[in-house]
């Protein structure tokens, strides 16, 4: 057996954050045999800003939620991989869209990424399927050339789907909504404050978007409401901004809230509500669902447990996600390469069951994410995190949550050794 045949193969789905990370760790193994599938013409995922909304030039739903104004909610130092340390954001401490564009883009260079992806290609369908004189699992994946609507077929030893999940809305339902005569969007389409000139919006969420998103808002709009069910915010906010209990109901103009109270004379409700993770890619044979944003079965919220030589990874939320890939690609890659052993079926399936009395928050991991990531890096014996990610974290979270208007421009400077931070935020 030649050694071309020996090798693994790994099909990995997106160009974006994540896939360039499995990329740039499978082309480092010569074990590997690598091709990355990504339906756009360029790298980025949703770091690609789009001024459109709905469809591309090829019918392709607009994947990026990015809008013109949006700075990263964490400070650029910590978003930066491991292997790869040259986003700075000293002062201000969060970047600009672009910037993180340009660091992904530098990564491909820099890693020589560029020639493991295939560009408008589309992954239509994943199935497992068993190879013949093969007991393994192996994988048939259907492509679509985007340009010439041509079907390929290819079998792959590996998947790792990197798609990522900021780009199918999550809509509530609310009752009455049909008789709203203003404007409905989701954060999904927001690119720019200035269409929203003299109007009063309702935003539905308060997480990063919702905040992020009303504050941009504040400067063209009439006013704003922030409307939410979770214990109102203590930062200052825009004068024209008020904090609201959640949408109860809707008659015509009148939103019923669920203190209630009532507001009315809404020009745009705006939901910041989310979105869903989405796989229609995948055939029933993955064993992969998807219920309320709980996606099952996963050991350690990304390696199939039906069949582990597929994960997803990126799945965990309200987390620092570049490093997060870093760790979650280098554990993938030493189980493919044997060099690590899963534990019983049993104790993975506890490990995946659901934790949290809400399955849209079973993904969640806030500060359990370092203690995550450590255990990767131990199971898997490989480096864990350097210490700053942690601390800058903790550090910028206290800050973040006592000055949401000028956290953003804060100096964010790392110690010597990497143990302490100091961030200083502007008056």
């Amino acid at each position: 057996m030649t050694d071309e045949e020996r090798k693994i193969k790994v099909c990995v789905i997106g160009a974006g954050a994540a896939g360039l990370c499995a990329v740039r760790h499978l082309m480092a193994n010569t074990i590997f045999e690598v091709t990355a599938y990504e339906q756009t013409n360029d790298i980025g995922g949703t770091w690609v800003y789009n001024e459109q909304v709905g469809f591309d030039e090829n019918s392709l739903p607009i994947h990026s939620s990015m809008y013109q104004n949006l700075r990263t909610n964490l400070p650029a130092k910590i978003m930066n991989f491991p292997d790869y340390i040259t986003m700075e954001g000293l002062e201000p401490s969060c970047v600009s869209h672009q910037t993180v564009l340009n660091y992904l883009k530098n990564y491909a260079q820099h890693f020589n990424i560029y020639q493991h992806i295939q560009f408008g290609t589309k992954v239509e369908h994943v199935q497992l399927t068993l190879a013949d004189n093969c007991d393994q699992d192996k994988w048939l994946v259907q492509l679509k050339m985007i340009q010439t609507n041509k079907i390929e077929l290819h079998c792959f030893d590996a998947i790792m789907v990197c798609n990522g999940h900021y780009f199918e809305p999550y809509i509530p339902s609310i009752t009455g909504i049909e008789s709203f005569p203003g404007i409905i969007m989701h954060s999904h389409a927001y690119r720019k404050p200035d269409e929203f000139s003299g109007k009063t919006v309702l935003i539905l969420g308060a997480g990063s978007s919702g905040i992020d998103i009303g504050i941009d808002l504040s400067d063209q709009a009439a006013h704003v409401y922030l409307s939410h069910n979770h214990d109102k915010l203590t930062s200052s906010l825009p004068s024209n901004m008020t904090q609201i209990a959640g949408v109860e109901s809707i008659d015509k103009n009148i939103f019923h809230l669920k203190d209630g109270t009532t507001i009315d004379a809404i020009d745009v409700f705006l939901f910041c509500t989310g979105y869903k993770y989405s796989f229609p890619f995948l055939d029933k044979s993955c064993g992969v669902q998807v219920d309320n944003n709980y996606i099952t079965p996963l050991y350690q919220h990304f390696i199939n447990i039906e069949h582990p030589s597929m994960c997803i990874i990126g799945i965990p939320t309200v987390v620092v996600p570049f490093p997060m890939f870093h760790m979650q690609v280098q554990f993938f890659l030493a189980l493919l390469q044997n060099r690590i052993t899963l534990p019983a079926k049993l104790v993975m399936l506890e490990n995946s069951a659901l934790k949290s009395s809400n399955k849209r928050h079973a993904h969640k991991l806030m500060d359990r994410q370092w203690d995550y990531n450590d255990s990767l890096a131990i199971a898997g014996g490989f480096n864990r995190l350097p210490l700053f990610y942690k601390v800058g974290y903790n550090v910028w979270s206290i800050q973040r949550s006592v000055n949401l208007l000028r956290y953003k421009d804060s100096k964010f400077v790392i110690s010597e050794d990497g143990q302490n931070i100091e961030l200083v935020i502007p008056e």
